[in-house]
């Protein structure tokens, strides 16, 4: 498989993952489905795996895009 498509597959994951950790995170912060201490334990849980999840795409993230982030923010003075 080439880095692009690569890069693809990982960006697609990642935004799904930002999402669910945008809307597991709401959830928690307003107490939504309190009251319902099964589903509200299992927000939690995702909420949680999910972060570990987030951390690793955001690593793929990087190292796949790294040769840009070098480019832009490691440029040599021209002097």
């Amino acid at each position: 498989m080439n880095k692009i498509k690569l890069l693809m597959i990982v960006n697609l994951f990642l935004f799904l993952s930002m999402l669910a950790q945008i809307m597991t995170g709401l959830v928690l912060f307003f107490g939504l489905f309190a009251a319902k201490a099964k589903l509200f334990e299992a927000i939690t849980e995702i909420h949680e795996y999910n972060g570990l999840i987030l951390a690793v795409l955001v690593i793929l993230h990087v190292a796949l895009n790294w040769g840009w982030i070098k480019s832009q923010f490691f440029k040599r003075n021209a002097a």
